[in-house]
């Protein structure tokens, strides 16, 4: 027999010295200590979650992405990214009217960078975070900041 590979979860402690005994009752040797083995990114997940809620100001297992329309505007920036994902992707009129102001922009030049030059921002779509890929946090930030220059509603949808 050989190793395990499982998260951290008691519930597979239980389950490995079960097999433990299964298996000691037919005389094949497991050490369920030594044979299971604690999955790593399932760590490096609940470290990095650890992290990110740390700098985000939550507590516990709150899931941020239960925000509405009609709930305070968390204060810190990763909440905030957040919400604004779960605002637009949360409404299929947000989400038109969205990309919309993204291809009007684009063809307006209505989007501008730091140095005031007008750019283009690629149609791509905005991404959620999942809590169980640590690094879905990473790569909302990063398409946020691809995007920064949209804005979901300064001008009306009348192209599309």
């Amino acid at each position: 027999m050989g190793h395990i590979t499982l998260d951290n979860a008691s519930n597979n402690d239980t389950m490995i010295k079960a097999l433990e005994t299964m298996l000691a009752a037919r005389d094949v040797s497991f050490d369920a200590h030594d044979h299971r083995v604690k999955c790593f990114t399932h760590i490096i997940n609940l470290c990095s979650r650890r992290v990110i809620d740390a700098a985000s100001g939550v507590a516990g297992d709150k899931n941020t992405n239960s925000l509405s329309g009609d709930d305070t505007v968390p204060s810190s920036p990763i909440p905030q990214a957040q919400a604004a994902v779960w605002a637009i992707w949360g409404s299929g009129e947000r989400r038109h009217a969205f990309n919309c102001n993204l291809q009007n922009g684009n063809q307006e030049g209505w989007f501008m960078d730091q140095l005031s030059k007008i750019v283009k921002v690629q149609p791509l779509q905005l991404l959620q975070d999942v809590c169980t890929r640590w690094d879905s946090v990473y790569h909302m930030l990063t398409r946020l900041l691809q995007m920064r220059p949209v804005r979901p509603y300064p001008h009306h949808c009348n192209i599309c």
